[in-house]
């Protein structure tokens, strides 16, 4: 429930009718600063590394050799990475040259890496826990040393930080993520440090569901530590901001404390109340949610290159055409955006039902 409520909403706030007339709540933060949309994507990675900690332990139980585990984890990255810049690429208009190399799934798949790679390769959870530490003490020191002449040591500005720095270093300016000639790209390289280290946080939520005490008191521990880890998110973003863009370590704090009470509340009203009421559309979300993400990516860039005639004779996109035609006309700019982006969730749950009834499942 809690995988499939989380693409449901990464659906939403991706497929606005329009991204001049958008909700507050489901817009990111500028800059510094939370908005519940910049919840969803640590929440993913989060139960990414829940996922990690029940299917590695199924596929060792299995027979699975280390080695077997390793190349699985590399195989799969490649592959992710792969879907991940063909989504960039799309619909391959620009040359090679100009192509943004960073993207959700691309930093997805390098959280997978390492968060696999860390558990595979460490053994123990204490060694485990040490390289998740390891992330962030790594993460913090490029950021506040003073590494590189001209940009400020400590600083955690748009323009003048070192996540940007390395970016243009090691990508280039064609290659990263620019909007209105400020260059930033939010899936940056040294930013996913501090990424793989909130996936870790989902795998050892997992590694404790997996073990042998009763599920409601699982729950309530890891409620309070959640509740504790967010506490002292807030706490630490007096130190450092709390900043999604670039993945600060109070963000991992604050946004890995409010995962694990997510997952805590979801699961005590599944599993311990035996709640089913209108969860089955977050079952059917969370079964697909690679055919959920792609798809979903892929129809907004096809209705943005369709072009047609609006009602005033003009060559417009097809998406742009559908919300000016009908949903402005029924709910006005701001809430026909919205409108526009629940319709688009509506159809993909459509999608993904017939996929879930014909247990048709796609995993790499």
């Amino acid at each position: 429930m809690f995988r499939g409520l989380t693409v449901a909403l990464m659906i939403l706030v991706n497929s606005p009718g329009s991204w001049a007339h958008i909700h507050p709540p489901l817009r990111h933060a500028e800059w510094h600063g939370l908005t519940p949309t910049d919840l969803v994507f640590p929440f993913f990675l989060f139960i990414v590394g829940v996922a990690i900690s029940l299917s590695f332990a199924r596929r060792l139980d299995d027979g699975a050799t280390r080695g077997d585990l390793v190349r699985k984890i590399i195989s799969r990255s490649v592959i992710i990475f792969a879907v991940g810049l063909f989504l960039n690429g799309f619909p391959f208009k620009l040359p090679l040259n100009e192509l943004r190399i960073p993207g959700v799934l691309q930093r997805i798949a390098l959280c997978y890496l390492l968060a696999g790679l860390a558990v595979v390769l460490a053994g123990r959870n204490r060694n485990r826990a040490l390289v998740t530490v390891g992330f962030l003490v790594l993460y913090e020191l490029l950021m506040r040393l003073p590494l590189v002449q001209g940009w400020g040591a400590g600083s955690f500005e748009i323009q003048d930080n070192f996540v940007l720095w390395a970016d243009l270093k090691l990508l280039g300016e064609a290659h990263i993520y620019q909007e209105g000639g400020v260059f930033f790209d939010p899936e940056g390289l040294v930013s996913t440090l501090p990424a793989a280290a909130t996936t870790m946080v989902g795998f050892f939520v997992g590694e404790y569901i997996r073990g042998p005490l009763s599920l409601a008191l699982k729950l309530r521990r890891f409620a309070l530590v959640g509740a504790g880890l967010a506490a002292i998110g807030l706490l630490t973003c007096q130190l450092e901001p709390v900043n999604k863009k670039l993945w600060t370590v109070s963000y991992v704090l604050l946004t890995g404390g409010l995962a694990m009470l997510t997952l805590a509340l979801s699961s005590w009203m599944i599993d311990v109340r035996k709640w089913r009421i209108g969860t089955m559309p977050a079952v059917v979300f969370g079964s697909n949610p690679l055919v959920a993400f792609v798809g979903s990516g892929l129809l907004v860039r096809v209705l943005l290159l369709v072009r047609t005639t609006d009602a005033q004779g003009q060559t417009v996109s097809l998406s742009r055409a559908m919300y000016e035609g009908f949903f402005v006309q029924l709910a006005g700019p701001l809430n026909g955006s919205l409108l526009y982006a629940v319709t688009t969730v509506i159809f993909w749950l459509g999608i993904l039902w017939i996929l879930h009834r014909r247990k048709l499942f796609i995993k790499i």
